[in-house]
């Protein structure tokens, strides 16, 4: 999560998973579920309104979400268990996103939930420099003893981030590195290269370590 602004097209397209984006046309993703004994778990995580996570700076809203993207991913790698939290440190933004499945539900206009939706992002901005945070824990083991990893990916902008991955694809595809056939990106491209290629076009920059990160690098804008 983060602060950003929200355009018209990320309104809709939130609005869209909540119905589409799934398998066999399920919604995107369930909240509040999550991964356990390789398979999805409904109501497994709860939401929190004063949080501290690592990478953002202050205090935050998370909120559990399971996504179709997270369940497969989480299948393909065998995990045994995995908590996704989107992170709001928004009070605006995320006032309107607990509203919106209702709102939907009672048939409110879509152009005017799109407005309230781009009018609370700017709140939440107004006066902080936008920035998108992603922070990864694994845990397990490796040869019996217990191992771990942080990787925190910091970002002006989630925008960019996405589109250099999407131009990198195009890249990788036009080059002939990818093989013929609909793929997920993560599927066929190399990480390690496209991690070295987002960095140096300075879309993100990547913190990986084997103990716990911090939010080094952000300034907590607004507080004394």
């Amino acid at each position: 999560g983060g602060l950003e602004p929200c355009t018209p097209t990320v309104a809709e397209d939130l609005m869209l998973s909540l119905t589409t984006g799934g398998a066999g046309g399920a919604a995107y993703g369930e909240p509040l579920a999550a991964w356990r004994g390789g398979r999805r778990e409904s109501r497994a995580a709860r939401p929190a309104e004063d949080a501290d996570v690592p990478g953002f700076p202050g205090r935050v809203a998370i909120q559990p979400f399971l996504s179709a993207e997270t369940e497969r991913l989480a299948a393909e790698l065998g995990l045994d268990r995995v908590d996704w939290f989107n992170v709001h440190p928004g009070a605006q933004v995320r006032a309107v996103l607990n509203l919106l499945p209702g709102s939907l539900a009672a048939g409110a206009d879509r152009a005017e939930l799109t407005g309230r939706m781009m009018l609370a992002a700017r709140l939440d901005l107004a006066g902080r420099t936008p920035y998108y945070v992603m922070h990864f824990a694994l845990e397990g083991s490796a040869d019996g003893r217990p191992a771990s990893r942080r990787l925190t990916v910091r970002t002006a902008s989630s925008y960019r981030l996405t589109a250099a991955v999407g131009a990198l694809a195009v890249d990788a595809l036009l080059r002939g590195g990818v093989p013929p056939g609909a793929h997920f990106a993560c599927d066929v491209l190399d990480p390690g290269a496209v991690a070295a290629r987002i960095e140096e076009s300075g879309a993100a920059r990547f913190d990986l370590s084997g103990g716990d990160t911090t939010a080094d690098g952000l300034v907590d804008e607004g507080a004394l």
